[in-house]
């Protein structure tokens, strides 16, 4: 096996596009990231693996997230890690279907002496028949008036969100970036209003190969409880249909039983579970 690490994302993506999108539900966050318009950082890993003249797997990282291994077949696992070992001995983690990153975290423990841990599981869904919730209010794109300046309320909420959900401490700026470089390659931010109020919002990606991923979904702790989560998500999901993708999907966190259940109540289908894992350092 011959690991080879792409100094340019233009090269990559024409290696990497076809394996992944063999299956295009399964890989959208490769195939998000990989879209023409996403300006890869220095920091970005890509790599391939050959078998003599054939691409055989494919894996890509952008700090500060884990090594997405979904294209890494489970034979070039000792081959990948033991080369990254060398050129990227400080990997974060690993994340992608379940499998497939227990596997490389073993395979990555074997070739470093660094064990992993899981950070966090989740469950993919695609879009069945669609089932709108009847829930006062409606909804509407977000503005540039929510999404720059001091006040702006979808920065702080994309802020709250990642404190939430990943033990992050509170960064403005982090969050004002995430907003600004999500609307600069065509992302949507959908909030859900009531009595005139936004009470929750739902990102909505653009398509990668046919399909739209939502994501992420907030409801402020004062407006919980009124189903403005799974009103808004329906209207992403209804927005992407109209616009003509092939599917919609999204994930949630296994550990949140709530959204798990809210979202196959508006049609959300189980697709199979993935796991995030952190490496230890040193």
């Amino acid at each position: 096996m011959d690991v080879r690490i792409h100094p340019s994302a233009a090269g990559f993506r024409d290696l990497a596009a076809p394996l992944y999108q063999r299956d295009r539900v399964g890989n959208t966050i490769e195939l998000t990231l990989l879209r023409s318009d996403t300006n890869f950082g220095d920091d970005a890993l890509l790599l391939s693996v050959w078998d003599g003249d054939e691409v055989v797997g494919v894996a890509l990282q952008t700090p500060p997230y884990p090594l997405a291994c979904n294209g890494l077949p489970l034979s070039t696992h000792r081959a990948v890690a033991e080369a990254l070992a060398v050129t990227r001995p400080e990997l974060n983690g690993v994340r992608g279907n379940r499998d497939l990153a227990l596997a490389f975290a073993g395979a990555w423990h074997a070739a470093t002496g660094r064990p992993a841990a899981v950070e966090m599981e989740e469950r993919l869904y695609r879009l069945g028949t669609l089932r709108a919730p009847s829930v006062s209010g409606e909804h509407r794109e977000a503005t540039a008036d929510d999404t720059a300046g001091d006040t702006a309320l979808l920065v702080d909420w994309i802020e709250r969100f990642f404190v939430e959900t990943s033990s992050r401490l509170r960064d403005r700026a982090a969050a004002q970036r995430y907003v600004d470089n999500a609307r600069a390659v065509g992302d949507r931010f959908l909030l859900w209003e009531d009595g005139g109020a936004p009470v929750s919002v739902a990102m909505l990606r653009a398509p990668a190969a046919g399909v739209s991923r939502v994501g992420p979904v907030f409801t402020p702790r004062h407006a919980r409880g009124h189903g403005y989560g799974s009103a808004v998500t329906a209207a992403a999901a209804d927005t992407a249909l109209r616009e003509g993708v092939d599917d919609v999907v999204l994930f949630a966190d296994l550990a949140n039983p709530t959204s798990n259940a809210i979202y196959q109540r508006i049609g959300f289908e189980p697709v199979g579970d993935s796991v995030r894992m952190g490496f230890t350092t040193g």
